[in-house]
């Protein structure tokens, strides 16, 4: 049991990052790898600078679990992402916080803090499924 909550707090964390903000996978970012317990003493900016970066424009969703999962990261922070692609990605052991949004450095701040959690299930969309498909189709007859 010790082993386990030792592995969970040195875990390596990867935040999905376009110009200095949470961007959803996939959308032509670049993932910063930090580490939870480890910060420099300017704080979080300095933190992601100095953070390994992954550039991941041109990968194929699946490429993502298998680079993390390389790297020994065992979270990725985004601000959105395909219900597949994230089982995908839970399916190399990498948890998901598919809503952390806004400022890189806030986020970090906000994990670093415990106040972000990977949620158990996909959360589901408020208002349900929406018009979708289905709304115009043609049922036969006169319009």
């Amino acid at each position: 049991m010790a082993w386990i909550l030792l592995v969970k707090l040195a875990m390596k964390a990867a935040l999905a990052i376009s110009h200095g903000r949470m961007a959803p996978c996939f959308a032509g970012v670049e993932l910063r790898i930090v580490e939870k317990n480890v910060s420099s003493q300017a704080g979080g900016q300095a933190d992601l600078d100095a953070a390994n970066v992954l550039y991941t424009h041109g990968w194929h969703p699946l490429g993502w679990g298998r680079e993390l999962m390389r790297k020994d990261v065992g979270l990725l922070l985004c601000a959105g992402i395909a219900p597949g692609t994230w089982a995908a990605i839970q399916g190399h052991g990498i948890e998901v916080i598919p809503n952390a949004m806004g400022d890189a450095n806030a986020v970090l701040a906000a994990w670093r803090g415990g106040h972000l959690a990977p949620p158990r299930l996909w959360p589901a969309y408020p208002g349900g499924v929406g018009w979708g498909r289905g709304r115009r189709r043609f049922h036969g007859g006169i319009w």
